[in-house]
């Protein structure tokens, strides 16, 4: 194991092989198989460090596809009474694979552009914003495109987000950010919302103003790593992180608070070794801190529509993240506020899980969908856009006239 293997070893050993997790997992709960539960891949990694033999020539096609098939999701974590670090487990074994084999050409491709020069990304993306009409065709309500043309690992039903002309770097360069005595703060939007849906990421701004922040967007962020970190891709990841961290260091001492609006991001970046001034919030934890002023703000208004929520795994089980977004729903729509009958479970995202195990992604989703439309809403949120992504595909799968939105656009709506 590329981590240090009595660490993995005193982490295997605190499991008792229960079987709590398998009451939770989304992947145990579709397919059935021992191998594709915690306990199960915990057995197959356990089996393969005491084998004393080279870990290289162990790692046969079912031990990778049994470690490969996991949404790091958290949802055996939070459920397991040892406290298991089974995510670590696992990462760490996808990294002795990715090792042993490579990554995928694809993943290497984007990986690449993720580490290297940001105007690489940021070209791309401008390049694909006026291409994509020759191989994508427009949704009708403007959700999302569909291919036209036959395109690697994408099928009939996937739904990707209409690439906008203009990122959120350019949104910026045309609508200054404001500049007083008032606090200020780092905001870090996220790949996604930075190149996919810079609209967020402007929503987010405006709610921080209007709450008194000067918000200062640095152009030197890079990705947090998750995407690479989940993949195996442990050199990619420091180099991201080291990057970040080099951005937090060289930013003015009064700058010590850095607010995202991405779960998962958040997540990440929570876990690297932040400089000891430095603290990370998600949005919905500061609006909840700051929930009298937003109170007075707002005036009682509120969205009329039904609403309901899905939890990020990276909010709620990654970072204990619960209480303070229903807060947000509940202060902006009040009784037209609803539960999902499983907000906990996972939506079959799982960053490129979503992509490389469609079919099994979608049965996932489908879950979630079935519970969605019995709630009878016509917004489902979520503070993770890949959440966001996954649920507007299968809201377009099931023809439900059922909009995906980010809490802070529902909030800037009504405080524009």
């Amino acid at each position: 194991m590329t981590e240090t293997s009595m660490q993995i070893k005193e982490e295997l050993n605190k499991c008792v092989k229960c079987g709590a997790c398998m009451s939770v997992c989304p992947i145990y709960r579709q397919t059935g198989r021992e191998e594709m539960v915690a306990r199960g891949k915990l057995a197959l990694i356990e089996h393969l460090l005491n084998s004393g033999k080279d870990h290289h020539e162990q790692l046969s096609d079912f031990y990778r596809q049994a470690v490969d098939y996991c949404l790091l999701c958290h949802s055996c974590e939070e459920n397991c009474s040892k406290n298991v670090k089974i995510t670590t487990i696992v990462k760490a074994a996808r990294q002795e694979i990715t090792v042993a084999t490579g990554l995928h050409p694809v993943k290497k491709f984007l990986f690449a552009l993720l580490t290297g020069k940001r105007n690489q990304l940021r070209s791309l993306m401008k390049i694909g914003s006026w291409l994509q009409l020759l191989a994508w065709r427009r949704l009708p309500n403007g959700s999302g495109l569909k291919r036209r043309l036959p395109l690697p690992l994408i099928d009939e039903q996937t739904v990707i987000p209409q690439l906008p002309r203009k990122n959120l770097d350019d949104l910026l360069r045309e609508r200054p950010l404001k500049r007083d005595s008032r606090e200020r703060l780092l905001y870090y939007p996220g790949c996604t919302t930075r190149y996919l849906t810079p609209d967020v990421g402007m929503d987010t701004i405006l709610v921080l103003e209007k709450l008194g922040y000067n918000v200062v967007v640095p152009a030197s962020w890079s990705c947090c790593g998750a995407v690479t970190e989940a993949a195996g891709d442990r050199k990619s990841a420091a180099r991201l992180r080291r990057q970040n961290l080099q951005v937090m260091r060289e930013a003015d001492d009064d700058l010590a608070l850095v607010v995202t609006g991405c779960a998962t991001c958040g997540h990440t970046l929570k876990e690297y070794p932040l400089p000891d001034r430095i603290r990370v919030m998600d949005i919905s934890e500061l609006l909840y801190e700051r929930r009298d002023m937003l109170e007075e703000l707002l005036q009682g208004r509120t969205i009329k529509e039904k609403i309901t929520y899905h939890d990020p795994c990276h909010l709620r089980k990654g970072q204990g993240i619960t209480m303070q977004p229903r807060w947000l729903l509940r202060l902006i729509a009040g009784d037209n506020f609803v539960e999902l009958r499983h907000p906990e479970r996972c939506c079959g995202s799982g960053g490129s899980f979503g992509i490389t195990h469609k079919d099994l992604s979608r049965k996932i989703l489908g879950e979630k969908i079935d519970d969605l439309r019995d709630t009878g809403a016509a917004i489902i949120a979520s503070g993770c856009p890949g959440c966001l992504i996954q649920l507007n595909e299968g809201v377009q799968i099931a023809s439900m006239n059922v909009d995906t939105v980010h809490p802070i656009t529902l909030l800037a709506r009504l405080l524009s």
